[in-house]
């Protein structure tokens, strides 16, 4: 009786799909020409990324702009059908994407059962593959392959799927760039409406009302208030405000100078910006939820009549085109303030 051979150990499986790499690659291309919205073009990236790798699921992890836990997740397969395409994980220093983010290398795991990294269902996932989305040196997130099979990848799938992840950054890079775009014409459209009510026809407390309003309705910020200098009270008086909620604050309410970020900025007469309030002992809260403020003065020469206050409840809330958006708007509003006749009605008193 002849001795029973030991079985050969499985070997990693070529890409599968009936489209090779330069149709793959082709048929991305016209998804670029077709869209730059990210919600639409990476959905299809990470579904071509499947079918072409022939594996069992494929998710793309990508980072906010601070590169925090919080990540988009967009995902295809088999096991996340009942998961809606875009939901929010976190990234951790475990797990296989975690290492990939944490180093910014690829990583294989080809028994996801002998890995300690590994974090899922072992009797669906046996192997994974992940790969880091980098531009210019930045991470963008992580491009991820899970199959069924045990052994199913090697150093080509490596490259491949490399080469995959860097077109998801182009896809990336070129939606920042269009949204940065898209915000600037807004912002144009909003200056050039802001200078035109502004020319004299309108009563300055209208102006003001309404450059408010346009300023909460650009910006994702909660909160948008324009406040009067009254050097002989030494305070600062609510003129005009905007709210993307209920608060207890109304227009006449006032604060010291020597009070909060807006009393700082008013006697620094320079813009104060902070990402993230809970670290700043100056911050007063008034506003519920906020985490991040920009304060900018309403000068003419070296004399501050004002302040132009954006709160927002996003740490670091503010893109720095934002910031400029809100200097530029100040000094148009600067000589329309030197003309508010106001009066206050009550103290703005820090939140309970």
């Amino acid at each position: 009786m002849k001795p029973r051979k030991s079985p050969k150990p499985a070997r990693a499986r070529k890409p599968a799909g009936s489209r090779d790499l330069s149709s793959l690659l082709l048929d991305i291309s016209k998804r670029w020409l077709s869209s730059l919205d990210p919600a639409v073009l990476l959905p299809e990236i990470v579904d071509l990324t499947r079918t072409f790798f022939g594996v069992s699921d494929t998710t793309l992890l990508m980072l906010d702009h601070e590169g925090r836990e919080f990540v988009q997740h967009l995902a295809s397969g088999p096991h996340y059908g009942k998961l809606d395409r875009k939901f929010f994980q976190r990234i951790r220093t475990e797990g296989v994407t975690g290492w990939v983010a944490s180093h910014r290398k690829p990583l294989i795991v080809n028994d996801t059962a002998k890995d300690k990294r590994y974090v899922g269902n072992t009797s669906t996932h046996k192997s994974e593959l992940a790969v880091p989305v980098m531009a210019e040196g930045r991470l963008l997130g992580v491009l991820n392959l899970e199959s069924a099979l045990k052994n199913a990848f090697n150093k080509e799938h490596v490259a491949l799927l490399e080469m995959m992840a860097a077109q998801c950054a182009i896809a990336l890079r070129n939606a920042e760039v269009y949204e940065i775009e898209r915000r600037r014409a807004q912002q144009c459209e909003a200056l050039y409406h802001i200078s035109r009510i502004g020319g004299g026809v309108l009563p300055p407390m209208t102006v003001v009302q309404r450059a408010v309003e346009v300023i909460n309705g650009l910006l994702e910020c909660f909160y948008v208030g324009l406040f009067h200098g009254d050097y002989d009270r030494e305070e600062l008086v609510l003129v005009a405000q905007r709210c993307k909620g209920e608060i207890d604050v109304v227009p006449g309410a006032t604060q010291k100078f020597t009070v909060g970020l807006i009393g700082y900025a008013f006697r620094l007469g320079e813009t104060v910006h902070v990402r993230d309030v809970s670290k700043n002992e100056t911050y007063v809260a008034r506003i519920p939820g906020v985490q991040s403020e920009i304060c900018v003065p309403l000068r003419i020469g070296d004399r501050c009549l004002g302040i132009l206050d954006a709160q927002s409840q996003k740490v670091d809330g503010f893109a720095p085109d934002e910031v400029m958006f809100l200097e530029t708007v100040a000094r148009f509003l600067a000589p329309v303030s030197a003309h508010l006749e106001v009066g206050s009605t009550r103290a703005w008193s820090p939140m309970p």
